[in-house]
């Protein structure tokens, strides 16, 4: 006679697996509980990148990469420019990366801020400060690449006249004769 069901056993079984994963989660000196505390040395610095968008110079795509995310920590992007403030609370990737989406006037200088609360004080790394200049008229990658264009019709043309030429010479070589 059978005590436990076949369902009950693969239950124990999975439970036997995850109890030593479970208790060295629980006594790690990096758990999710309050045993540990971060320090500045834990903590990257964070690393900004701006993207900003060809014909609308205005809209501006901030990621703002943290590297690593504690319990007690928030992610900032400061803006400086004709009024400073902070933005809290993005939209954050995989807990590391965030996303700030902003609408600014250059030039705007931005700052991705990681704040790190430690025994009460409050600690802040900041990233390199990326300056957003503003440029009038055309961009280079427009210049250039229109240049390419004009450059390319020129010696297309010129390859035709010559080539005209050519044909009209040999036809002036051959004398036409009356049957």
């Amino acid at each position: 006679m059978k005590i436990f069901s076949p369902l009950i056993c693969d239950s124990m079984r999975q439970l036997y697996v995850l109890l030593p994963a479970l208790w060295s989660l629980i006594n790690s000196s990096h758990s999710l509980f309050d045993d540990y505390h971060p320090s500045m040395t834990d903590a990257p610095l964070p690393i900004i990148t701006v993207y900003q968008q060809m014909g609308d110079r205005e809209h501006v795509i901030v990621l703002c990469s943290f590297g690593r995310r504690f319990i007690e920590s928030s992610f900032q992007l400061s803006v400086d420019y004709e009024q400073n403030y902070t933005l809290k609370n993005p939209a954050c990737i995989a807990h590391e990366m965030c996303v700030f989406n902003i609408t600014v006037r250059p030039p705007v200088s931005l700052t991705c801020i990681h704040e790190i609360i430690t025994f009460g004080n409050d600690s802040y790394l900041l990233s390199e400060t990326y300056v957003l200049e503003h440029h009038d008229g055309v961009s280079s990658f427009y210049i250039g690449f229109f240049s390419f264009i004009v450059v390319g019709v020129i010696i297309m043309t010129a390859a035709v006249i010559v080539t005209n030429i050519r044909s009209n010479a040999q036809d002036s070589n051959n004398d036409y004769v009356d049957v």
